[in-house]
């Protein structure tokens, strides 16, 4: 027997461990993940983005790929859509479609479920976190908080992402996104092939398509009229119109004195809004029309009593100013922008007039 048997028991047992010698439990690192459902979120509003600009913006389909684009009120509507998208589903489930099918839930920072408020604050602060594109400040600050992983929203909110107990057939939340993928690929390429069959203009030294079955009308120029020639041609509904005009100057514009010529223009297309009841809402904007430095004006303009909204481009070479005249109803807003795009994508002057 050894001397250490000897020495009388205590009954306590083993000395226990200091709480200080427990390590403190590691938050998982949910970076990848996040990034995951974030993309699959992103695919899905972006598919429902190119829906809604082929239903009531612009779209158009080339060797280069898709080109889409809302604007003014119907870019809003798309935006608060969005923010509702994520306010909706993570107030009432805590996980937007990406975060279901990776698994993931939003959560407090000590682990129970947020309130309707918090979820409001990091759904609005996403304006933030988006900033300058693509989620850049958001993801500069997942990177600075470590495996919390919180961007602006959750430091506002106090919440974090943190695994979602698995849920049977969560596979299924792929069908939404799916149909909605397949719906804004088709869309896009179903109005490209039916615009196959526009009609192009040609004459004056220009060219440029407008959708077949529109009627258009020549106008000769007169004493009286400013321009050289004028074309018009419209869906045959009234005030939705399109006119493109050609009209002299005295000296020629181009894009190094294309500032000076805004200057003196935008006071007049002013004016002009205003003696037509309306206002102008846009512009100038310096943009390109088939090649030759332009400038656009947006704005509306009242006619017995119905708001119309109004396009004007300005497109100079040298001593030849070109003018296009977009005018529409609400009621004829998605068809009429369309067409008025259609005719600045396709727009060609061969020569001066």
């Amino acid at each position: 027997m050894s001397d250490q048997d000897m020495l009388p028991d205590s009954g306590e047992g083993p000395a226990p461990i200091a709480p200080a010698e427990i390590p403190p439990p590691v938050p998982e690192d949910l970076l990848g993940l996040r990034i995951g459902a974030a993309l699959i979120d992103l695919a899905l509003l972006g598919g429902l983005f190119t829906i809604l600009s082929a239903a009531v913006g612009q779209t158009t389909v080339s060797g280069e790929g898709f080109n889409v684009s809302l604007s003014g009120l119907w870019l809003v509507v798309f935006v608060a859509a969005a923010l509702g998208y994520y306010f909706v589903l993570e107030a009432w489930a805590g996980q937007t479609l990406g975060k279901l099918l990776l698994g993931l839930r939003v959560l407090r920072a000590d682990g129970t479920r947020p309130s309707v408020g918090a979820v409001a604050l990091r759904t609005l602060l996403r304006v933030v976190d988006w900033l300058p594109v693509l989620y850049l400040v958001g993801f500069i600050t997942m990177l600075a908080t470590g495996a919390r992983r919180q961007r602006i929203g959750d430091l506002a909110a106090r919440t974090a992402l943190a695994r979602a107990l698995p849920v049977r057939h969560r596979g299924l939340a792929l069908v939404p996104l799916v149909i909605v993928v397949l719906a804004a690929i088709a869309l896009p390429v179903y109005r490209a092939t039916s615009a196959r069959g526009a009609q192009t203009y040609r004459g004056h030294g220009v060219s440029f398509d407008y959708p077949a079955g529109w009627q258009k009308e020549d106008l000769p120029a007169s004493a009286a009229s400013s321009w050289l020639w004028r074309t018009t041609f419209g869906p045959g509904t009234e005030a939705d119109l399109i006119a493109v005009e050609a009209h002299r100057l005295r000296i020629p514009i181009g894009a190094g004195n294309l500032a000076e010529a805004s200057s003196q223009l935008q006071p007049m297309v002013r004016r002009s809004f205003a003696q037509e009841g309306g206002a102008m809402q846009a512009g100038p904007q310096q943009i390109t029309v088939g090649g030759l430095p332009a400038l656009q004006f947006r704005g509306a303009m009242t006619n017995h009593g119905i708001t119309i909204k109004v396009t004007l481009v300005f497109a100079f070479d040298g001593t030849t100013q070109y003018f296009l005249y977009c005018a529409h109803t609400r009621a004829g807003a998605g068809p009429m922008e369309r067409a008025c795009g259609q005719v600045m994508r396709t727009f060609k002057a061969s020569k001066a007039t």
